[in-house]
């Protein structure tokens, strides 16, 4: 079952189409760190100029009681920030059964192509609000399918790779998980601040550095971290295998410890 609220919405004009939205997973009914993700999206409405909603708590109650009415106990929950002129932006909520990766690709990793398609540059809109344009990750799905790609990385105007179309990616260099700092215009994953505390936990070096094609292409191991993929190893790029071309030990230490480190916030069993 599903759910989706309100059942009509409207269509957007000129005047109204700034909106924002969040993706958040729950586990056996509990949003992991809702907060975290209501912080995100009020920022983003910040950043767009969207009146977001006055109350955040009413609205984070508004969510819970969404996924708990649904029925859904592994489910997505997506909120809409749709403006409404003159007024508060109006929440749109949409709880489904979360679209897991195939259990396959954490036993094999995926294959991802870098494309020519970009977002919009750091200069016009930061990839740190998540707006609701999508054009160039819907463009950029399309050129690594029809290379029959898993998935799509950007790479910026002077050559960094930055991120996926829905995922933050990093690798393992030099005994180091290396990311794309957020200043290249990257969207603040939640689950890349996660990794970020769990690698501190481990005693594993975490560094934000500008990486290039060049130095994906030689990492040791390689991943992707999202709400809905968790950690997935990233096992091919551009045709050249990385690493042993499996999934390498250190992500899937980090995938199990990120799992870990949700039923011990949710309190599951």
């Amino acid at each position: 079952m599903s759910l989706v609220e309100p059942a009509v919405g409207r269509v957007p004009t000129e005047a109204v189409s700034h909106g924002c939205f969040e993706t958040m997973r729950a586990y056996r009914g509990n949003i992991f760190r809702l907060g975290d993700h209501l912080d995100r999206l009020y920022a983003s409405a910040q950043f767009l100029g969207t009146r977001a909603p006055a109350d955040r708590a009413a609205l984070g109650r508004k969510l819970t009681s969404a996924l708990a009415r649904s029925g859904v106990r592994e489910a997505v929950v997506r909120v809409a920030l749709i403006p409404v002129a003159g007024h508060e932006a109006q929440p749109h909520i949409v709880v489904r059964p979360v679209p897991l990766p195939p259990s396959s690709a954490y036993r094999t990793g995926i294959k991802v192509a870098t494309v020519p398609a970009r977002k919009f540059s750091v200069a016009s809109i930061t990839p740190q609000a998540k707006y609701s344009a999508r054009l160039g990750s819907v463009l950029a799905v399309e050129d690594a399918q029809l290379r029959h790609m898993d998935e799509a990385l950007f790479v910026d105007a002077g050559g960094s790779v930055t991120e996926s179309t829905a995922s933050n990616f990093g690798i393992l260099r030099h005994g180091a998980i290396q990311t794309p700092p957020m200043w290249l215009g990257l969207l603040a994953g939640i689950t890349r601040d996660v990794l970020a505390e769990i690698t501190a936990e481990i005693g594993l070096p975490f560094q934000q550095i500008p990486l290039t094609r060049h130095d994906a292409y030689n990492a040791d191991e390689a991943f992707m971290t999202s709400t809905l993929k968790e950690v997935l190893a990233v096992t091919w790029i551009d045709g050249r295998r990385i690493g042993t071309g499996r999934p390498g030990p250190v992500t899937r230490r980090l995938l199990q410890a990120f799992r870990a480190l949700v039923r011990r916030e949710l309190r599951l069993r």
